[in-house]
C-alpha cells in the first residue's frame, strides 16, 4: 500500500471512531433530556408526566418478607441470589458496606427512584450469543413483584446488530405515555428467549439475569453461552 493510501486508509478510522462517539453523544443527550424533561413536569398539571405510584417502605417491606428467608432482618448474598436484579447493584443498597441489604437500605434506594420524578426513561440493550450479536431474540425486564405491580414489564426484540429498544407497551402506559418507547425506573428480572435458538434455562425460565435502572445509564448488555460452549 502506497503512501498515500495509508493516508486514507487512516483518514476512514478516524471518521468511523469519531462517527461512533458522535452517535454515543447523541444518544445520551437524548436520554438526558428525556429525565430533565420528565422530572420537570408540572407538579400541579394534570397532563404532566407522573412516576409510578411505588410506597418505598411497603416495597421495601415486601421485598424482605419475600426473600429473607432466615428472618435476620438482612438479604445477605446467598439470599440475593433469587433476586438477581439486587444482587447485581447491591453496593448501590449497602451503604454500611456489611455485605447484605437492611430493610432500611432497600427504602433509601427506591426511594431515590421516587424521588427523581422520572415517568419513563429510554433503554436499549445489546445481546451477544457465543460472543456474536443474537438477532431475533425476545427480551424481557419483569419487575421485581415487590413493587405491588407498579412496575409494569418491558420488552423488545433484537435487531441482526443484537440491539433491542426496551418499552413498556402502551397498553399498560398512562394515556399521555403510551407514545413514549421506554421503560420505568425499577428493578427487574431479565428473561431471553429465541424462537429458533434454544437458550439455556438460566436466561429465561430460571433467570440468573438481573437490571435495575441507572440514571444516565440508558444501555445494557448481555453476554449469552448456549450449553456446552466455553
Amino acid at each position: 500500500m502506497g503512501e498515500f493510501g495509508r493516508h486514507m486508509l487512516q483518514g476512514n478510522r478516524f471518521n468511523l471512531q469519531r462517527n461512533t462517539r458522535t452517535r454515543r453523544a447523541v444518544r445520551f443527550g437524548l436520554a438526558t433530556l428525556l429525565l430533565v424533561f420528565v422530572a420537570m413536569a408540572g407538579c400541579g398539571d394534570p397532563s404532566a408526566l407522573r412516576p409510578p405510584d411505588v410506597d418505598p417502605a411497603a416495597a421495601a417491606a415486601a421485598a424482605m418478607e419475600q426473600y429473607d428467608t432466615n428472618g435476620d432482618g438482612l438479604l445477605s448474598a446467598g439470599e440475593l441470589e433469587s433476586c438477581p436484579g439486587l444482587a447485581k447493584m447491591i453496593k448501590a443498597y449497602d451503604s454500611d458496606t456489611d455485605g447484605s441489604i437492611s430493610e432500611a437500605e432497600l427504602a433509601s434506594r427506591i426511594q431515590q427512584f421516587v424521588s427523581s420524578g422520572a415517568a419513563l426513561v429510554p433503554m436499549s440493550v445489546n445481546v451477544l450469543l457465543n460472543k456474536r450479536p443474537l438477532s431475533g431474540a425476545t427480551v424481557r425486564f419483569v419487575p421485581e413483584s415487590y413493587y405491588g405491580g407498579a412496575i409494569k414489564a418491558a420488552v423488545g426484540t433484537t435487531a441482526s446488530s443484537g440491539a433491542a429498544r426496551m418499552a413498556v407497551p402502551a397498553e399498560d402506559l398512562p394515556e399521555n405515555q403510551q407514545n413514549l418507547k421506554a421503560i420505568q425506573f425499577g428493578t427487574y428480572r431479565v428473561e431471553i428467549t429465541h424462537p429458533q435458538v434454544k437458550l439455556p434455562a438460566k436466561y429465561n425460565t430460571e433467570t440468573t439475569l438481573g437490571f435495575e435502572t441507572v440514571l444516565g445509564q440508558p444501555n445494557a448488555e448481555f453476554r449469552l453461552q448456549s450449553s456446552g460452549s466455553n
